[in-house]
């Protein structure tokens, strides 16, 4: 399930450090992204074969929220191509559909001072913007064969973020907010809003050793709602992604990641012209992180690469996120 529009995110890594107080103080400092990981993406599978939520959107330290409140900035570069048999596309099916999805997810979380149920609160806003190009072999009357798009995707609202914390092990849940605000156009192939709500539910966690190790999930559920243009309802989604790693030094972190997608109920409407259409993908890859400074803020990047597989009803490709976290 890959973007027929565009939403994404994660959470940085942090170095390992020799005493387990001042690393986690440089995690609060650091970590910008984990409310972010909270905060889905889009994805191809159900209407344009994609869902709301991209797998992989999490990594290193998933589970991690700052303990310092603030307002932390991360960054999320996505590229995406992949191929798949056949596509729902405005109520119509496309036949033999590549596509090539260039992403770029600004986010702002805002960690506040107040706890919730025991755990940090904070809350966050992203707004993705990108360009997708889509090849057609077999279009549908009313669709052209070859489409592309620029402009905004649909906006993602974080209205709660709580993060736990307990010796190694740190934990979060995550509430994310899909808005239809983006670009979206009925006669086009392609656009970069899915034009419907979807709101997603996900617990992270994460075992951070004092010598480095990293070993990090986030789980996840998404209820997708009617496209009122196309009256297409796609199906909901769980979303698993796992990543393990180790540090090599102070900066640097390298490790395995993967993902699954998984449509659990079929989609429906007088648009689901394909009928139930549930989808299912999966993917391994590998991760690279490094810690560095900018000025005098700590900066956390992320090089992750997926290569898909096992794809049913779903563009199957390979996913490349560069992500950036930092404390404003």
């Amino acid at each position: 399930m890959r973007p027929e529009a565009a939403s994404y995110m994660e959470a940085p890594c942090a170095p390992a450090r020799p005493c387990r107080t001042v690393r986690k103080a440089n995690f609060g400092r650091r970590l910008a992204a984990t409310l972010m990981l909270s905060l889905p993406a889009c994805g191809w599978g159900a209407e344009g074969a994609s869902t709301e939520y991209v797998g992989g959107f999490t990594g290193f330290a998933a589970g991690y929220v700052p303990t310092d409140p603030g307002t932390y900035l991360a960054n999320y570069l996505y590229y995406y191509n992949g191929s798949t048999a056949a596509v729902a596309v405005n109520g119509k099916v496309a036949l033999n559909v590549s596509t090539s999805v260039y992403i770029e997810i600004p986010q702002l979380t805002y960690i506040t001072k107040l706890t919730l149920f025991g755990g940090n609160y904070g809350f966050g806003i992203a707004v993705p913007v990108g360009y997708v190009n889509v090849e057609v072999g077999i279009n549908p009357v009313g669709v052209d064969r070859s489409a592309s798009t620029f402009g905004l995707g649909d906006s993602i609202l974080v209205p709660a973020v709580v993060g736990w914390h307990s010796g190694n092990w740190h934990t979060n849940f995550a509430l994310s907010v899909f808005a239809p605000t983006g670009q979206y156009d009925q006669n086009q192939a392609i656009n970069l809003s899915k034009h419907f709500w979807a709101i997603d539910g996900s617990y992270s966690a994460s075992f951070l050793t004092d010598t480095g190790f990293d070993l990090s999930g986030c789980l996840g559920y998404t209820v997708n709602f009617e496209n009122p243009t196309t009256h297409y309802k796609s199906g909901d989604v769980v979303h698993l992604d796992l990543a393990v790693g180790q540090n090599l030094s102070k900066q640097w972190k390298a490790g395995l990641g993967g993902y699954a997608v998984v449509q659990i109920t079929g989609d429906s409407g007088s648009g689901a012209t394909l009928g139930s259409f549930e989808s299912d993908i999966y993917a391994l890859g590998a991760i690279l992180g490094y810690s560095a400074k900018l000025g005098q803020s700590d900066v956390d990047l992320q090089l992750r690469w997926y290569r898909e597989f096992d794809a049913k009803n779903h563009l199957e490709g390979n996913a490349i996120y560069l992500t950036a976290a930092l404390k404003l």
